[in-house]
């Protein structure tokens, strides 16, 4: 909170410096007209004596009128209202271009992300909530938020969409061997995040002209809508038959082209539609590449236990009118509310030397984001300040490094979170007080 100080204005009078020019002037001017006799003395004295106390009783005027201020009722500061809670964030695809339309839902409520992927949720009460994002042709993303008040946070989740890609392997003759492949998203200049997924279909393994289809994953959740509860997938694959009834009778392969950086101690797990489980499977383990061999169509995933940490700091926000001062002011000032910039996003480090640096920042970046975007903010003071109040407003960003971790190897970003405004009430009478600490 910043302390305004401020200092009444007094008027001292002392001595012949209190008395007005003209009562000097007035009493030589007499003494000189009759300089002898007592009579003309007393007639100067009295003269004196009358035009002192006519200055004197102007003086006294012009003092009372000085000292109005001290008779008047004091000035108190405005009382300011608490703001509600609120929840915005940006949505992009993998790409970092805004997504326009996405549904963004808090709780049971909706709302839709306009040109820039922002969003706003107003009057968020106090609680647990879950956030999603979902848009046409992308992975629903989604986590938790809580507003441990009943006012004054202003919370942020900003988002990361990947795309729903598909592959399908066409195999027209029995006979022959098929295969088919396809590649992971990957933010820009990360290429060791994306990972090649083949999947190869010895001869005599399906029927003529049967389809499948290969689709990368990114969690748990993407191939079941259930969360793994241990360890983290890094990438995943959905493999389903054009044919849901296809029982195979021999195995085919789902292969992950990935480096040695992954595949030491890797943990490979198939997802058991029977009991909704992921069970783990033993994966073949060849230079770089892990390959399941698979009689069944459903999700594979390279799990690893992965740690998130955070260290905190804060930096201030930019508003465009932070002081609105009435204390001179001649008639009473309306105040609706104050905008200010913030940020919104990580910024990541996106230098992978090797795969599990590069699924690792594909990890922080759909967790927190892979764009850092500038937003407008506004905050609501809708009080009307009379004269002689004025309120100063003040705000702070956090902003979070943080730091993803797999086995040996870490990666790294900035993230821009939850930003907090104080408002300092005061009057030419009182310092007043501060809201939103």
């Amino acid at each position: 909170m910043m302390k305004l100080q401020f200092m009444k204005r007094s008027h001292t009078v002392s001595g012949d410096e209190a008395l007005p020019e003209g009562c000097a002037t007035s009493c030589l001017e007499a003494r000189g007209s009759n300089p002898a006799g007592v009579k003309g003395r007393n007639r100067v004295s009295k003269l004196c004596v009358l035009t002192l106390m006519s200055s004197a009783l102007m003086l006294g005027a012009g003092l009372s009128s000085c000292h109005h201020h001290d008779d008047r009722e004091p000035v108190l500061p405005p009382k300011v209202e608490a703001a509600p809670n609120t929840l915005a964030g940006v949505v992009t695809n993998i790409s970092g271009t805004p997504v326009q339309g996405a549904t963004v839902t808090l709780g049971t409520t909706s709302v839709k992300t306009d040109a820039n992927g922002a969003y706003v949720f107003q009057n968020v009460a106090q609680g647990k909530y879950t956030v999603s994002a979902a848009a046409d042709g992308m992975y629903t993303a989604s986590s938790e938020v809580t507003f441990s008040k009943t006012s004054e946070q202003n919370l942020l989740w900003s988002v990361t969409l990947n795309r729903k890609t598909t592959q399908n392997l066409v195999v027209k003759d029995s006979g022959e061997d098929a295969s088919g492949d396809v590649q992971s998203d990957n933010i820009p200049n990360n290429d060791e995040g994306a990972v090649t997924i083949t999947v190869d279909v010895p001869a005599n393994t399906v029927p003529d002209n049967t389809t499948i289809t290969i689709a990368p994953i990114y969690s748990a959740q993407d191939a079941t809508g259930t969360r793994a509860d241990d360890e983290t997938m890094l990438i995943g694959a959905n493999v389903t038959c054009s044919d849901p009834d296809l029982q195979l009778t021999s195995p085919i392969d789902v292969v992950f082209n990935l480096d040695n950086s992954v595949v030491t101690d890797v943990k490979v797990r198939e997802f058991d539609p029977a009991t909704g489980r992921w069970r783990d499977v033993t994966p073949t383990v060849d230079g770089g590449k892990v390959t399941v061999k698979t009689t069944r169509f459903t999700s594979f995933g390279i799990f690893l236990p992965v740690t998130a940490t955070t260290t905190s700091s804060a930096e201030d926000i930019v508003f465009a009118q932070d002081l609105f001062d009435n204390r001179n002011g001649r008639d009473s000032m309306l105040v609706e509310n104050a905008s200010f910039t913030y940020k919104t996003g990580t910024a990541v480090n996106a230098n992978a030397k090797n795969k599990l640096e590069g699924l690792l920042i594909e990890y922080l970046a759909r967790m927190f984001g892979a764009k850092v975007t500038e937003m407008n903010g506004s905050y609501p003071l809708n009080i009307t300040l009379a004269v002689g109040q004025g309120i100063l407003l003040k705000g702070t960003q956090t902003v979070e490094a943080v730091r993803v971790a797999s086995r040996n190897t870490a990666v790294t970003g900035t993230r821009y979170g939850s930003v907090t405004v104080t408002t300092s009430a005061f009057s030419v009478d009182h310092n007043g007080g501060v809201v939103g600490e």
